[in-house]
């Protein structure tokens, strides 16, 4: 399956593939969806990473994120294109959808071929496969860059964000806002950031003296359905809460759907308070209190951490530089 064969099933342009792929131009949302579904469904994106390698291209970087279709990630790989293209470097976006398996198969061509650096957003903070395929690659003299999830057991550059404190502030948000009796929606077993998260709340809850109903802890996804699913169960509740904390973006949508349907008001029926942005709902004036930070930052820096390395190759420079972003709460009125 080549781009020609792409473009044809989805009924675009080769270059519309292309700016979809590279994250650049404008494409309608609508169109970009479908490139990346048909992406997605023909594995188009590992066979074209295959080629590129094959060239033995030293310009090229790899950038592997969990999710194209999150907000958040889209920007962080604004970020990196922005800094990356100033170097003259070719990006290799590869997205695994929350699949180690499509994690691994990436890394492992990575480590076969030939790539100047990787910028990564693992999966799992404990899976040893990847730590390993990582620590390898480090030793071949490719430098590994993280963005907002860490790996266990090994110190490798990054770049993230302080998600408990960031949980902590929001929760507070809300506690200020009268509010005591909050739910959670948590993310996946496997993020760190979700833990964090998780952990930020708790603390809230704990230091202002409200206890944590098991009942209002819903396990999440970080995706839409799985917090649509959580926020029906939450406000069906015989006592439900008065508030979320949505542990990300997407969940934050999931729970905006369920509460649209029943036309349900933020900031009277419900408070809710997200984790990261989203634009479109400040287009239309959807009023969302979030814990923000700037993802495209996020990807810039990670782009200089990992030319930082390129610069210092064979020198002295130690390893496992962090770089903490800062975030913020932004209060909309929806935490009320």
């Amino acid at each position: 399956m080549n781009i020609r064969e792409i473009a044809k099933r989805v009924g675009v342009s080769s270059a519309t593939i292309s700016r979809v792929l590279n994250n650049s131009g404008y494409v309608k949302e609508e169109t970009r969806k479908k490139v990346l579904e048909a992406v997605e469904k023909y594995d188009y994106v590992p066979n074209a990473i295959a080629r590129s390698l094959s060239i033995q291209d030293s310009l090229s970087i790899g950038a592997v994120i969990p999710d194209i279709e999150n907000e958040f990630f889209s920007k962080v790989i604004s970020g990196i294109s922005e800094v990356a293209e100033a170097y003259h470097y070719n990006i290799i976006f590869q997205g695994t959808n929350e699949t180690l398996e499509k994690e691994h198969s990436f890394l492992k061509a990575v480590q076969s071929q030939r790539l100047k650096g990787v910028i990564i957003t693992p999966i799992s903070e404990s899976d040893p496969v990847t730590r390993d395929y990582l620590l390898r690659l480090e030793e071949a003299g490719i430098p590994v860059v993280l963005v907002d999830r860490d790996v266990r057991g090994a110190q490798f550059d990054g770049v993230f964000v302080d998600n408990q404190r960031g949980a902590y502030d929001g929760v507070s948000a809300l506690i200020e806002a009268g509010h005591k009796k909050i739910a959670v929606i948590t993310g996946p077993d496997t993020s760190k950031p979700g833990k964090d998260r998780f952990e930020g709340y708790r603390q809230a809850m704990e230091d202002k003296g409200l206890p944590i109903v098991p009942e209002y802890v819903a396990c999440g996804d970080f995706k839409i359905n799985k917090a649509y699913q959580c926020t029906k169960r939450l406000l069906e509740l015989p006592d439900p809460p008065t508030a979320i904390f949505s542990s990300n973006n997407l969940s934050t949508m999931g729970c905006l759907k369920y509460i649209t349907e029943h036309k349900l008001k933020l900031g009277r029926d419900i408070g809710l308070m997200g984790f990261d942005d989203i634009d479109a709902f400040r287009v239309i004036d959807y009023r969302i209190s979030v814990v923000d930070r700037d993802a495209r930052e996020q990807g810039r820096e990670a782009m200089r951490l990992l030319q930082e390395c390129f610069e210092s190759a064979g020198g002295s420079r130690q390893r496992g530089k962090r770089i903490t972003i800062p975030y913020r709460v932004v209060l909309r009125g929806s935490e009320k």
